[in-house]
């Protein structure tokens, strides 16, 4: 299975200069756990969740703080071309939880340590369908 069909809807984007709380309150809206820090069509960063509560929330700074001081720069990505056993592998060995996905070159969307085990749950289902069915109900297998 491609990353690209992990893909389930756009990226939400931010510039640099935007602030810790529109970016907080996007995300709530957006039902996401990061925005990726974007400028002239370029990514910059991402801004997690986690970086809004530890690096900005415990570190004391102010809501109106722009996401450029505060976010993961220049994160790794990956083509939507590559298969989700090598993205998993990809996050497993650097630790992270989200990975942008280009296609191109251009932004197509992130992938998420939970998309990828969904997509390797279906990849699995999809060859074990015809065991599981043979020792199941021998009687049905063709």
């Amino acid at each position: 299975m491609l990353l690209r069909e992990c893909l389930h809807k756009a990226p939400v984007t931010v510039p640099p200069e935007c602030t810790l709380q529109e970016a907080a309150r996007l995300m709530s809206t957006e039902g996401v756990g990061c925005v990726l820090v974007m400028s002239g069509g370029e990514i910059h960063g991402i801004l997690t969740d986690r970086d809004v509560s530890v690096r900005a929330v415990a570190a004391g700074q102010p809501l109106s703080t722009p996401v450029g001081s505060v976010m993961t720069p220049d994160p790794v990505t990956v083509e939507g071309g590559a298969d989700i056993v090598d993205a998993y592998r990809l996050l497993q060995n650097r630790e992270f939880r989200r990975l942008p996905v280009l296609e191109e070159g251009e932004l197509a969307g992130i992938v998420t340590v939970d998309d990828l085990l969904v997509g390797l749950v279906l990849e699995l289902a999809s060859v074990l369908s015809p065991v599981a069915r043979e020792v199941i109900r021998p009687e049905l297998a063709g």
